[in-house]
């Protein structure tokens, strides 16, 4: 890989980052082929980097969750978020296919399955909190705070058109 362009993806880094790993990333990227799935995923580290700071100056790259994005990819947080993302598009999906239903009818399969879905939201998201609260309470609030706006989006829909 070109020189300058090793020496401009490694200025993306932080300054504590780049006084620890670069030389040797420096002397990894120059061995590399390159191209343009490397330079994506080298400035997709470099701002997971300078997003997410390390709890003590000096430290980078290690295994606690130093970051919303870090936290969010733990299956305890994905997966509340996926449930809701699911129900919202069984509600769209059976509106879109058989419109809205008139009042009084059986609820369905559909309908249970939203229920269903969204329990088990509650349920993942009340486990996410007690397991993630007490180590690092300033994420942990973020991402809640994403598993709560795609909850409400998921019942927006059912409580607007009262179904």
């Amino acid at each position: 890989m070109n020189r300058a362009l090793v020496r401009w993806l490694l200025r993306t880094y932080p300054p504590a980052w780049r006084e620890r790993y670069g030389e040797e990333f420096a002397d990894l990227l120059h061995a590399s082929p390159g191209g343009m799935r490397t330079i994506s995923d080298v400035l997709l580290s470099a701002f997971c980097e300078r997003w997410s700071r390390p709890p003590h100056e000096g430290l980078a790259m290690s295994e606690y969750p130093g970051s919303i994005l870090a936290l969010s990819k733990q299956p305890s947080a994905f997966v509340p978020m996926a449930m809701s993302i699911a129900a919202l598009g069984l509600v769209l999906v059976a509106l879109a296919r058989f419109g809205i239903p008139p009042p009084h009818t059986d609820e369905g399969a559909v309908a249970h399955t939203w229920q269903l879905l969204m329990v088990c939201q509650g349920i993942g998201i009340a486990w996410f909190a007690v397991k993630w609260l007490p180590q690092t309470p300033r994420l942990v609030l973020g991402v809640l705070m994403v598993q709560v706006v795609l909850a409400v989006a998921a019942m927006a829909p059912v409580y607007v058109l009262g179904l």
